[in-house]
């Protein structure tokens, strides 16, 4: 189809110029390259001569100008199918992501998209890490974005953002608030306040107490970082949160394991089609600053 419209498009400019010679300059053609597309053409359709000398001039036979009126037809469509492509209009973006990070890092993000794209609909969807990837997977959301290990997954595509700290939520007249920095051990027994199962730092932080022989009691599962901020503040138990959920003014302390073992970070993912939209490309490169 492609070499059917490349003829259509040389015979097109023929007839316009009224020479191969002249076509061949205005499309950057060899002399000989414009009389194949014309000589192949007229084999497409049945052997009928499309063109003739009159004069200097080459003109079109009663079939090429029958031919003519079609081709400009079949090649003003194609064009309008392109940009009518590049100019699609998307209504929704969808995106599952955690709520630690839809409250602490998507405002931003989502103002600056707004004021390129006012009228297009953000569906903010909230779901664990795994379902997420599997949601991005299958197509029923255009992205996630989370905060996990690296998200290796075939056919996705995975944008690094940075690697995120993890911290230690204790209130000020903790044991541990004048400590520059813990370990593992110095959990032992502590009431931790946690998020629900289901969040990878969560699971993360019991899989490695467990793998170090480190008894644990887990006090309180919590869905919202800000109730977890204010259960600590309380003195109902010590919580496990991102560190950049901690604002200097909030009444409680982050404090940072001795040897950080947490590789987390924060990711968009997508399917790589969504790079084929003007549209969803900004929306990737709000991402990548």
């Amino acid at each position: 189809m492609a070499i059917e419209l490349l003829y259509l498009k040389t015979f097109v400019k023929v007839v316009q110029c009224g020479s191969y010679t002249h076509a061949a300059l205005k499309l950057g053609y060899a002399q000989s390259s414009i009389t194949n597309h014309i000589q192949k053409l007229e084999e497409q359709y049945g052997g009928i001569t499309l063109l003739e000398r009159r004069g200097k001039s080459m003109k079109p036979t009663p079939s090429g100008e029958l031919l003519y009126e079609y081709a400009e037809k079949i090649l003003s469509l194609h064009q309008e199918s392109h940009m009518a492509l590049q100019k699609q209009e998307i209504k929704t973006i969808s995106i599952g992501t955690i709520e630690t990070l839809a409250i602490y890092c998507l405002p931003r993000i989502l103002e600056q998209f707004k004021e390129q794209y006012p009228d297009v609909l953000i569906r903010i969807i909230p779901d664990c890490e795994e379902n997420i990837i599997r949601r991005v997977n299958d197509k029923e959301i255009d992205f996630g974005f989370i905060l996990d290990s690296p998200c290796i997954v075939p056919e996705i595509e995975s944008l690094s953002i940075q690697k995120e700290r993890m911290a230690v939520v204790v209130p000020f007249n903790h044991l541990f608030e004048n400590r520059e920095a813990i370990t593992l051990n110095d959990l032992e027994n502590q009431s931790l306040l946690l998020t629900e199962k289901g969040c990878t730092y969560r699971a993360f932080l019991l899989e490695k107490l467990k793998k170090h022989g480190v008894p644990y009691n887990v006090s309180m599962e919590l869905s919202s970082v800000e109730t977890i901020k204010k259960a600590v503040q309380n003195e109902w138990g010590i919580g496990f949160l991102p560190d950049f959920t901690i604002a200097h003014d909030d009444p409680v302390r982050a404090i940072h394991f001795a040897n950080e073992e947490f590789d987390f970070y924060r990711q968009l993912i997508y399917k790589k089609e969504k790079t084929n939209q003007k549209v969803f490309n900004l929306f990737i490169s709000l991402f990548n600053v």
